[in-house]
């Protein structure tokens, strides 16, 4: 069986830091893919999410992160911070970014700008990787962990009823290259950039039941676009149950909880529609989330976005 590990290690010459993370819980979390969505929750939120992507596949994807975000300055302003650790074959990558966002309030809608900085530490295990050739020098040596600068840039635009996103979450393109004594190479191109597009909205269907569907498109230079599709009833404002779909890839399953209004957990499963699915036994997605009022007045009514 090819492993990820070996596919990851015989990809080009120049060894990639760029290996963009995937959520199928991104509707939970978006702060992560669009800065301005930082702060739109009005209330300091929190939110935990493992991913561990291809279960039974030697070098498969695994994140963790961690994110927390809030308004000020009356809720003009968002600030956030989050921790992400992606690793996939050879690749480790710990990502520390921070988020800002600026809202401008309509009487019935808001629309949010927003930036983020990251700071990405990068290492790559050559030694880790499969070949035919195991004296070749190039994977003899694990590079050293490298720190290389990014940033994002995110609008935002919702109402009680739908939001509309669009961001770029990293402009610049980091690589190592192990042919240069590990050298450290930073580029901005637009030909390396992910452009995100995200929509979601909610209908009444009965008296406590509402249908929550959601997309986010994906376009990425010389490289197919990808579409995620997910629908979810919701029960009384506290169970969430659906399914999704993404272009090329997966089924999914998800469903959330609230066991009060401000504390959420959700699970996911990715059935991949792919080769890989002889191989693999799904991808598991667990998140938390908890959000504290910043008013004197506690939360009665969970928030659909």
């Amino acid at each position: 069986m090819l492993t990820v590990s070996l596919a990851v290690s015989l990809i080009p010459k120049l060894g990639k830091a760029q290996y963009d993370y995937m959520f199928t819980q991104y509707m939970w979390n978006e702060v992560v893919i669009n800065p301005a969505y930082t702060g739109s929750r009005d209330a300091v939120s929190v939110v935990g999410l493992y991913r561990n992507q291809w279960v039974g596949m030697k070098g498969a994807p695994t994140t963790k992160s961690i994110t927390a975000h809030s308004p000020i300055f009356k809720d003009r302003v968002g600030l956030g911070i989050s921790y992400i650790k992606d690793e996939i074959g050879i690749n480790s990558t710990d990502y520390l970014n921070l988020s800002y966002s600026y809202r401008i309030r309509f009487a019935s809608s808001n629309l949010s700008f927003g930036l983020s900085t990251a700071l990405a530490l990068i290492k790559e295990f050559y030694s880790r990787a499969e070949t035919t050739d195991p004296n070749d020098s190039q994977f003899l040596q694990d590079s050293p962990r490298s720190n290389m600068p990014n940033a994002g840039f995110g609008v935002y635009y919702y109402t009680d009823r739908y939001y509309l996103g669009f961001s770029i979450p990293r402009l610049i393109k980091n690589q190592i290259d192990p042919k240069d004594n590990f050298s450290v190479v930073n580029k901005f191109d637009y030909k390396y950039m992910h452009y995100f597009f995200t929509a979601g909205t909610y209908f009444n269907i009965t008296d406590g039941l509402k249908f929550q569907p959601s997309a986010m498109f994906k376009v990425v230079n010389a490289a197919p676009m990808e579409l995620d599709l997910t629908g979810q009833l919701v029960i009384k404002d506290t169970f969430w149950v659906g399914a999704g779909w993404r272009s090329g890839d997966a089924v999914s399953f998800l469903a959330t909880i609230y066991v009060t209004p401000q504390l959420r957990v959700g699970y996911s499963y990715d059935y991949t529609l792919t080769e890989l699915s002889k191989y693999s036994h799904g991808t598991h997605e667990i998140c938390f989330g908890y959000d504290f009022s910043l008013k004197s007045k506690k939360i009665v009514s969970p928030r659909i976005f």
